[in-house]
């Protein structure tokens, strides 16, 4: 996915939502008003920081827009204002929770997945509580994306490197990230290998997988790790905070959402979620590249803004 404006939805259906109920009796399902919800993740969005504020990339750090591949949700939410808390928004979906990896997680297996095939996440209206919403939540869990990474160090920290190969070589490198607060896994498969881990990973935990052939020498590599960071965009914190260490991101609309009580026509909704240099690097030689094998270390791979608004 080389685009930088990239639709996503659900590969699930919607049976997601926290409970489930059949569409209004005598009624076809295709003329039922409903919420339509797109995601579109925008490398070219304004870039944030954890309020909401417009920032750039720190100095000593460098970033790179991740090309995407699945998004997964655990959570969306409408509010009315700014000062209505986490807990009292009107949730449109809600997926499952589990102990069985010890403290309560998000149970990564019944996510919501998105990728670029479909675009909507869709509910009908008369499931929505009536109301004027002027901001968005989302419950980030998963993301799985391509990076460019450089083999710099390869000679010394690859078994059999071919002797004499020079290791400055730029290659994609597939992540799988988790961004929900705590999550189970039982396993995961990044692209061609499987990761087993049956057990809870907090926030920030990372799978990178690379693969290829450099002059005859093929080899895969398989990491994981730990990204101390994660941007979590809330505009609203001072008045409506969300848990710690959660990823849930906050959007406000230009205009509030209006939904009407006994709606006859679809609402339609499109959330741009910003990945502007959304994959931070530590960048020690100041060259701009990520340099994993030299020891350079991912800083932050959240979000950087939610923007929402309705449209025709």
């Amino acid at each position: 996915m080389k685009n930088t404006n990239l639709l996503f939805s659900a590969l699930m259906g919607i049976s997601m939502l926290s409970c489930s109920v059949d569409e209004p009796t005598g009624t076809p399902a295709e003329e039922v008003p409903r919420l339509n919800i797109t995601f579109i993740m925008d490398a070219e969005a304004e870039r944030l920081d954890n309020l909401g504020n417009p920032v750039t990339v720190p100095e000593g750090n460098a970033a790179q827009n991740p090309d995407f591949d699945i998004l997964g949700l655990h959570f969306i939410g409408l509010y009315p204002d700014k000062f209505t808390p986490y807990d009292d928004g009107v949730t449109i979906t809600s997926t499952a929770t589990t102990g069985s990896g010890g403290a309560l997680a998000i149970d990564f297996d019944s996510e919501v997945f998105f990728n670029e095939e479909i675009n909507t996440l869709s509910v009908p209206l008369s499931y929505v509580t009536a109301g004027t919403y002027e901001y968005i939540r989302a419950s980030i869990g998963y993301q799985k994306y391509t990076i460019v990474y450089n083999l710099e160090g390869a000679a010394t920290e690859i078994p059999d490197w071919p002797a004499g190969v020079d290791d400055d070589i730029d290659v994609d490198g597939i992540v799988a990230s988790f961004l929900g607060y705590n999550t189970y896994i039982g396993n995961y498969v990044i692209e061609d290998q499987t990761v087993t881990v049956n057990g809870n990973k907090a926030q920030g935990y990372f799978g990178l997988e690379t693969k290829g052939n450099i002059e005859g020498f093929v080899f895969t590599q398989l990491t994981q790790g730990e990204a101390p960071q994660t941007t979590v965009p809330n505009p609203i914190n001072e008045t409506s905070p969300v848990p710690e260490g959660s990823c849930v991101v906050t959007g406000q609309f230009p205009s509030a959402l209006v939904i009407p009580a006994n709606a006859t026509e679809d609402i339609n909704i499109e959330v741009v979620i910003s990945i502007n240099q959304s994959f931070e690097w530590e960048d020690t030689n100041a060259n701009g590249k990520y340099e994993p094998l030299l020891g350079e270390n991912v800083v932050d791979m959240g979000t950087r803004g939610v923007f929402p608004s309705v449209v025709d």
